[in-house]
């Protein structure tokens, strides 16, 4: 079995995964995901990666219609050495 992240997706991806999400959660369900923040996507270090804002995180739930959000908060990496990196963290509902 491949693991995989939504981290690691082109924006094309994302839909597809979340409609997967959406199958799989009961009715109301949540789910959390994070992401860096910010509008880069591409590779970085030899992993694809897609950042995203609260603009495009909005975006991508106009396009789906599965979830709503519920959380949404921006958070420093706590690891040495990237402490000026940000992370967006998100809460979604099913609808």
């Amino acid at each position: 079995m491949t693991k995989s992240s939504v981290l690691h997706l082109p924006y094309g991806g994302l839909k597809d995964v979340m409609l997967k999400m959406s199958r799989a959660l009961k009715n109301n369900g949540i789910i959390y995901t994070s992401f860096k923040y910010g509008t880069f996507e591409g590779e970085r270090n030899g992993r694809y990666f897609t950042d995203m804002t609260e603009e495009k995180t909005e975006k991508l739930l106009q396009e789906t219609l599965v979830f709503h959000t519920e959380e949404l908060w921006i958070s420093g990496d706590v690891r040495p050495g990237r402490e000026d990196e940000k992370w967006l963290n998100i809460i979604w509902r099913k609808n």
